[in-house]
């Protein structure tokens, strides 16, 4: 009987907290054969990214690993000897450097915080070579001819373009292109479809299938959306509360959320929109190659014509690329349109990254607290207590101003992201693609959230998503960009 290509044994995580372990997995087991395409799904926070990162000795500095093995066969360098069976939990930095990337790969969920925003793509995918030894001209002729194998729509235009010109869909294709040029043995592909439209996420399901067929490369395919793993993976695992569950509350990926009464009407509202936009349009302005490449307009808004009334949830939907998330740059005046848009208070923006949107240095009490800082509004002791506040209002103990952003799942993040944006009491929130990147569960606790939040501030919410079950939930009214 063969031996699995990757064998995870009684697999346990712990943080050092102080003088104290905490345990965030226990007794993690599962195999993974050559050429296998396998999911491991749960809720947010279940431990599933830290079991990969597991996987590639990739934990932060305070999470270690307490117990438990990873067998990995590894192909012997010397013709007619047998392979390797290397135990990456204790294997040396030397022998994990030729391992990963050219054996072991990993696509991480925030394709923009895996890019350098300071390298040009091309640059980026070669370097995946130029690690494991290939001169720099070889490297970026593979590079070029990955983008084309992969089908990239333009591959030289993105083989010379910058992260930031980059959709988020077309970035996490990228990061598919720079794991797929060593041809890796195992691809962990930590939830690369999450945060994207369904047109996206079939691309980057159609790639993973092709770097699976045309190279034999096995994948652990990490998600919430069970329904995708069933479609897309010959079997799953579930993890619960850190541990592998065969069975569980996951196991059903919809949430039914419950109908709730739309009639709100704010104390004070005149009917006078809060947000007016008239004949609004927006292109923006790219060089096809380099420097001195050839200039092209293109076009994201045109003659947009809206109102938005007082305390009223307003969902703008759309697929990716449509221009949802320059309509409200607009709004906040981050950059130049034609028209005209006329704003009656104070609008504050959640992002859609929560991860990219918080200092990972500081604590959370200090993000909290920034706001108020800058704008030099109390002392030290009362904008302590606004915090504490605050994270009770978000649904959070206070005892979360003493963690770091790495301490949070996803949905918490999330809430930190909207508390600290109300600091300052706006009247106004733009929430774009707030719950994409969270699982159903997490993301039905922001909606419940976002709408607790109108009822007791009078909030103004514009509600971003290409998700229309969530839009249909939350929104009083929806337009479709």
């Amino acid at each position: 009987m063969s031996m699995p290509l990757l064998d995870v044994c009684n697999l346990s995580v712990g943080i050092n907290r102080g003088n104290t372990s905490l345990a965030i997995t226990h007794g993690i087991n599962f195999s993974i054969n050559t050429g296998e395409i396998t999911a491991l799904v749960g809720e947010s926070g279940c431990g599933k990214t830290l079991t990969a990162l597991s996987i590639m000795r990739l934990l932060p500095v305070a999470v270690r690993i307490t117990s438990g093995r990873v067998v990995y066969q590894r192909a012997s360098e010397v013709d007619h000897r047998p392979d390797e069976m290397i135990d990456l939990c204790t294997a040396d930095e030397k022998t994990l450097c030729r391992i990963r990337g050219k054996e072991i790969a990993v696509i991480f969920q925030e394709p923009r915080q895996s890019l350098n925003p300071l390298m040009k793509i091309g640059a980026q995918i070669a370097e995946s070579l130029e690690l494991h030894g290939t001169d720099s001209k070889t490297a970026r002729e593979a590079a070029l001819d990955m983008l084309r194998t992969l089908r990239f729509p333009q591959p030289e235009k993105t083989f010379n373009a910058w992260p930031h010109q980059l959709s988020g869909g077309m970035c996490q294709r990228v990061m598919i292109a720079i794991t797929a040029l060593c041809r890796p043995k195992l691809l962990i592909a930590d939830e690369p479809t999450s945060a994207l439209d369904a047109d996206n996420q079939k691309h980057i399901i159609a790639l993973l299938e092709q770097i699976n067929r045309e190279y034999g490369t096995a994948i652990l395919f990490i998600t919430h959306d069970l329904s995708l793993a069933n479609s897309f993976c010959s079997r799953s695992l579930v993890m619960h509360e850190g541990k592998m569950a065969g069975k569980g509350p996951f196991l059903n990926p919809r949430i039914v959320l419950p109908a709730e009464s739309k009639n709100y009407s704010p104390s004070g509202n005149s009917g006078k929109p809060i947000i007016s936009i008239r004949n609004v349009s927006c292109s923006y302005t790219s060089r096809n190659f380099g420097l001195f490449g050839k200039k092209e307009t293109k076009p994201v808004l045109q003659g947009v014509h809206l109102d938005i009334a007082a305390g009223e949830i307003f969902g703008l939907t759309g697929e990716s690329g449509c221009g949802k998330t320059t309509l409200a740059r607009c709004i906040l005046g981050l950059i130049d349109y034609e028209g005209e848009i006329t704003v009656n208070g104070q609008a504050q923006m959640i992002f859609q990254d929560p991860g990219a949107s918080l200092n990972p240095v500081k604590k959370i009490g200090w993000l909290m607290e920034e706001p108020l800082v800058i704008r030099r509004q109390g002392t030290a002791a009362q904008r302590s207590a606004r915090v504490d506040a605050m994270l009770v209002r978000i649904g959070l103990n206070p005892s979360y101003r003493m963690r770091r952003v790495h301490e949070l799942s996803g949905g918490q993040k999330q809430r930190v992201c909207i508390g600290r944006a109300l600091m300052l009491e706006p009247n106004i929130l733009i929430a774009d693609e707030a719950i994409s990147s969270l699982d159903v569960f997490a993301g039905a606790q922001i909606l419940r959230l976002f709408r607790s939040l109108r009822e007791s501030l009078g909030l103004t919410i514009i509600f971003i998503t290409h998700n229309n079950e969530a839009a249909k939930y939350l929104c009083d009214k929806i337009i479709k960009i």
